[in-house]
């Protein structure tokens, strides 16, 4: 027997995209303002956090797509949903972040080899204290939603946020410490360079983490332990209803759960009692787990076991 599809609610989808939506607006303001000043200042290190933003809008923009692809329902050509392209799309946000870490590593590397410049250093430690603060603060945000409704997509991209509010941070102590030590020490610009360096090193390191959640979906990896622990203690609570359970299988598409498996029934048992079981463990299981899709096949036991002669007893 098959259960209805994990229900998703209109009001989910539309927190949801509005989130991304005010995370696109505002990463696209910080990454003009940021590469503005980075050019002005020639600091390789602003430059690398405006890129850095450039890539929240283009990981906000495909989070927000593939958040709404995954909310429509099943179809004909995709029966199980369209749960994976929240895992698809967090794969090919990391793809995307590594290969632009590698291209600041380089440029930073270059920059230590040609000489560094640094102007205008006040315009970069104001764009660092607003960037500090949007981002903390959308962070938070978007991280909270994601964990409400299991968005892989929207909780990569938040922690992606939180990490470039450290990165930002890096970037004014740097600012800060050129600007009131350059009278002071020599070639103390190439800080620069040498955090921004850091700054590809750090985003490089989110990229894989992100990739690493994604693929574990894409691959069918099981449900998370707590999970399963609350389904097996389901199964042991209707152990007077069945002789027991087989082929059991969970995985986790995108921020669905499907599950499904054999159940084991004494074979004089009625097709209406059977059915009763079956919708009585689906509905439990719905109801502690979200979000998730159940199949349970039953078979009847073979004869002669001791369980049924157990249950003939009683």
């Amino acid at each position: 027997m098959m259960s209805e599809g994990p229900c998703i609610s209109d009001e989910a989808l539309e927190e949801k995209d509005k989130c991304n939506r005010t995370s696109i607006i505002l990463n696209a303001l910080l990454f003009i303002s940021k590469f503005i000043i980075g050019i002005l200042s020639m600091s390789m290190s602003i430059l690398s956090d405006a890129i850095d933003s450039g890539i929240d809008v283009i990981t906000s923009a495909m989070a927000r797509y593939s958040v709404q692809k995954a909310h429509e329902p099943a179809d004909e050509d995709h029966s199980y949903g369209h749960g994976k392209y929240e895992n698809l799309s967090g794969l090919i946000q990391a793809i995307i972040i590594v290969l632009i870490a590698i291209g600041i590593i380089l440029e930073a590397i270059r920059r230590i080899i040609t000489g560094v410049v640094l102007e205008s250093l006040d315009l970069g430690i104001v764009i660092m204290l607003v960037s500090i603060v949007v981002k903390f603060g959308l962070s938070g945000k978007m991280l909270g939603i994601a964990k409400k409704h299991d968005s892989v997509a929207m909780e990569a991209n938040a922690y992606n946020l939180r990490a470039d509010v450290w990165m930002s941070f890096g970037v004014l102590a740097s600012l800060a410490i050129i600007k009131f030590g350059e009278p002071y020490l020599n070639n103390i610009e190439y800080i620069d360079p040498v955090l921004a360096i850091i700054i590809g090193i750090m985003i490089m390191r989110s990229a894989f983490d992100i990739g690493k959640r994604s693929s574990q979906d894409l691959l069918d990896a099981q449900l998370p332990e707590d999970e399963l622990k609350v389904v097996k203690e389901i199964m042991t609570k209707h152990e007077t209803d069945l002789l027991d359970y087989h082929r059991f299988r969970a995985r986790k598409s995108g921020n669905e759960r499907h599950i499904d498996m054999h159940i084991v029934v004494p074979k004089d048992i009625s097709i209406l009692d059977a059915h009763k079981i079956t919708d009585d463990i689906e509905a439990e299981i719905k109801e502690k787990v979200e979000n998730v899709s159940v199949v349970i096949h039953v078979d009847p036991c073979e004869g002669n076991c001791t369980a049924c002669d157990k249950k003939d007893d009683k």
